[in-house]
């Protein structure tokens, strides 16, 4: 049974690997995320974002991670696997408001 176990997390592992989402598909959904402000201030984050906004990569092997930051606030944060991405804004802090 063990084994068995075993052998199904390497598999799910290597697929993984071969099926997470490369940087281009993470950044196009970032950018949907962006481009679909819910208010003003969403808007404006996004204008500043293309100008002045950071963006990065990891990748974590069976897994990849995509942020986009307005100086050192992340605005969009989205994770990937399986050729799946997930991306959502990043709330603000309560003090920040």
């Amino acid at each position: 049974m063990l084994r068995l176990v075993l052998l199904l997390l390497v598999i799910a592992g290597v697929a993984g690997y071969f099926t997470k989402p490369d940087e281009p598909t993470m950044r196009a959904a970032a950018e949907q995320v962006l481009n679909d402000p819910q208010n003003i201030s969403e808007g404006f984050e996004t204008i500043g974002a293309a100008f002045a906004g950071s963006n990065v990569y990891s990748d974590y092997y069976v897994a990849s991670k995509y942020v986009v930051s307005l100086g050192d606030r992340p605005l969009v944060e989205c994770w990937g696997a399986f050729t799946q991405t997930q991306c959502k804004r990043v709330e603000a802090p309560a003090d920040a408001q």
